[in-house]
């Protein structure tokens, strides 16, 4: 179930090595390895829950949460907890996860947005969003659509990989003070092709133009 979806994560502090920067020799390596991991089957017995059977002990300043609180699904301080599954969500929730560490969480049904805020090598996987999957002040983490998303926009953030399936090709995805962001586009199940990763440019270049406005492209691309 949840451990293959993202067995990445079971590894600890090994998902921050899958997080560094593709190169052209890494790609179809490091695409053969993960093709298993993210298009594994959703099955499985629901388990909403808090904590799991560890407290979290690693934090020890708040207790884990996970409740629906008026129209926000609440999942706090959660730690090695990689069975949370959030059902039945609407277009008029949203889900903020805050302070989760080692986690996945699953949500199902169409959340009207899906926040990550400060939390580390956790991993969210969901169906639809209406409007945005944000992710803030984060280290090492990895949000899977395997719907449709219009956005995600990722801010103050340190290794993340965003897996697109094919609904969800056409999404925007904003960068802002971020560092090794990956985009990883899915294949449709079944489909011969292989899963494409690309890299979101970390470095740029300003230059002054004949028109006498300044452009700015990534770097590498100043020549062209």
């Amino acid at each position: 179930g949840m451990n293959a979806v993202f067995g990445e994560l079971n590894k600890g502090e090994g998902i921050t090595s899958s997080l560094r920067k593709v190169t052209d020799d890494m790609k179809a390596k490091n695409m053969t390895d993960r093709s298993g991991v993210v298009a594994a089957g959703r099955g499985g017995t629901p388990a909403i829950g808090g904590g799991g059977g560890k407290p979290a002990a690693a934090s020890a300043a708040r207790p884990p949460k996970l409740a629906l609180e008026g129209t926000k699904w609440a999942v706090e301080h959660q730690v090695g907890n990689k069975t949370i599954v959030i059902e039945n969500v609407t277009p008029k929730q949203t889900v903020y996860v805050y302070n989760c560490q080692d986690c996945v969480i699953t949500v199902r049904g169409k959340a009207n947005m899906i926040t990550l805020d400060t939390c580390k090598r956790t991993g969210v996987v969901f169906s639809d969003v209406l409007a945005t999957c944000e992710l803030v002040n984060c280290v090492s983490v990895q949000v899977q659509c395997t719907g449709t998303v219009p956005t995600v926009a990722v801010d103050k953030v340190d290794g993340c990989q965003v897996y697109l399936g094919p609904a969800s090709f056409g999404a925007e995805i904003t960068t802002a003070k971020c560092s090794e962001v990956n985009i990883v586009c899915m294949p449709a199940e079944g489909a011969a092709a292989e899963p494409t990763e690309s890299a979101v440019p970390e470095q740029f270049v300003t230059t002054r133009g004949a028109d006498g406005k300044w452009h700015t492209v990534p770097m590498g691309h100043s020549a062209g």
